[in-house]
């Protein structure tokens, strides 16, 4: 679109259950936008349904998985002044992509904008965290805190009905600004999964821009609809970011307190699906790949 004031970049990766209605919420978004959808080589009928939801999108094929760095390819064809990304899974409410240009246009030292996400029975979904810490570590080994504590580097409820800045957002739903992309830097490639949005906020605020949540735009996001599909996988690749978050951004003792963490709670994790297995609480293929899982993440 030619007059577009907003480029939308959504990633597919067999997303053909959700794509559609993602697209076409988007009509109703308030502002003028430009589609881009980008398919890390789906082997469903993402973009087939894509193509038939939006079909002034422009759609790229990558012809492999390139994880959710993948958004660097829509990013870089944008010409506009802000784009959004925006996972396949979420459908924005009317008028949430007016709202979040208008509060970026209001905050113009905001480098990423998140909105107000809800799982779809309604209820509030955290997308706004602290930036990761030991004690986040333990717990995701550890159920010594419940998840959404606080000290689990999550907001409070109450933060979730007014505008504030935040260390780091969920990637589900971004507000782009494309000058900070410009100084700051793309998504760094080298994180295939999880962990790319924490660490370009890390980034963008160490280089003195802001990241900013807004509960005036709200977004239906249901989640995890690709990743459930390998959970083992997933995890080994949750631990692999995390490690190269580590090292990239915090001390040598912080790495090190990290490792011990992690080998110890693989040691837990064993343990615990041995004594499934021998109770028969898990079949012996799921405790196979668990394992293999698990050795993986203490090798890292």
């Amino acid at each position: 679109m030619a007059d577009a004031e907003i480029t939308v970049v959504v990633l597919t990766y067999n997303s053909e259950e959700v794509v559609g209605r993602c697209l076409e919420a988007l009509r109703q978004g308030g502002a003028r936008a430009s589609v881009v959808v980008i398919d890390n080589a789906s082997r469903d009928r993402s973009v087939e349904v894509a193509r038939a939801a939006c079909p002034e999108a422009e759609i790229i094929q990558t012809g492999r998985n390139l994880g959710y760095t993948a958004n660097n390819i829509g990013l870089q064809r944008a010409r506009t002044s802000y784009a959004l990304i925006l996972n396949p899974d979420v459908e924005l409410r009317p008028g949430a992509l007016r709202a979040l240009l208008d509060f970026a246009n209001a905050h113009p030292r905001a480098a990423l904008v998140g909105c107000r996400l809800l799982n779809p029975d309604g209820t509030l979904q955290h997308s706004c965290f602290r930036f990761p810490s030991l004690t986040q570590a333990l717990v995701g080994f550890f159920p010594i805190l419940p998840l959404d504590s606080e000290r689990n580097g999550r907001y409070p409820p109450g933060a979730y009905e007014r505008p504030h800045p935040v260390e780091h957002l969920l990637g589900a739903c971004l507000l782009v600004r494309l000058e900070a992309v410009r100084e700051v830097g793309l998504l760094d490639p080298r994180f295939f999964m999880y962990f790319e949005e924490t660490d370009w906020c890390y980034r963008f605020r160490a280089a003195g821009w802001q990241v900013w949540y807004t509960p005036d735009a709200t977004g239906v996001h249901q989640g995890g609809h690709s990743t459930r599909r390998d959970a083992e996988r997933m995890s080994i690749e949750f631990y692999r970011s995390q490690q190269r978050f580590y090292r990239k951004h915090y001390s040598p003792w912080r790495r090190l307190a990290l490792a011990l963490i992690r080998r110890v709670g693989v040691a837990w994790w064993t343990l615990r699906t041995a004594r499934a297995l021998l109770r028969g609480r898990v079949d012996r293929e799921l405790a196979r790949r668990r394992f293999a899982s698990y050795w993986q993440i203490a090798r890292l």
